[in-house]
């Protein structure tokens, strides 16, 4: 049980630090894909638009890899 809680709280701290940067850095981000969207006016929009999705995606992906792959390794299984 305690190493259930360990793991929870771990987790937490660890996407609360994830999304500390990500919001200090994503002003600096943005800013730069707009300059480069007005500079390359053929992939810019495109790159403009997809890059925050794919991150989100990532981020996602990485947070239910994290927690589904804490259960899926520990003895019975994800449902054991």
């Amino acid at each position: 049980m305690l190493t259930t809680v360990v793991t929870f709280i771990v987790l937490v701290i660890a996407i609360m630090v994830l999304v500390i940067v990500l919001a200090n850095l994503w002003p600096t981000f943005t800013n730069a894909l707009t300059n480069y969207s007005t500079n390359e006016t053929t992939f810019g929009p495109t790159v403009k638009t997809l890059t925050p999705l794919l991150i989100g995606v990532g981020v996602l992906l990485v947070i239910l890899a994290t927690v589904f792959g804490l259960a899926v390794f520990r003895e019975g299984g994800l449902f054991g």
